[in-house]
This record gives C-alpha cells, structure tokens and sequence, in this order.
C-alpha cells in the first residue's frame, strides 16, 4: 500500500507524480495532486475524462 507524501492517505490504484517544480519526493493522493495543480496553476481547471465507454466498463 502505497501513501501520499502530503497527506499518509492510500494513493490507491493510482498514484500520481508531482511536477519537478512542486519540489516534492513521492508520490500523491487524488486530492494532494488537485490540490497542488490548484495551487500552482491559478485559473480554472477542467478535468477530462478520455475513456471510452470500452474502457469504462473494464474498471
């Protein structure tokens, strides 16, 4: 089980990586990575879901 470097939560099946100019070791959580392209990138944040129906009936 894998933990978030900002939080100690599980990063669960997937985690994410931060940016080099985070300046931050390790892994992320869903939320500490939302959180720090919050941070980081000020303005509004679309996110996109790029799976097709295919690929969503295998999660």
């Amino acid at each position: 089980m894998t933990k978030c470097t900002q939080c100690d939560e599980d990063v669960g099946a997937t985690p994410y990586n931060p940016m080099p100019e985070w300046k931050i070791e390790g892994p992320l959580c869903s939320k500490c990575y939302s959180k720090n392209i919050s941070d980081h990138y000020p303005g509004e944040h679309v996110r996109l879901n790029l799976m097709d129906d295919d690929e969503k009936k295998k999660i």
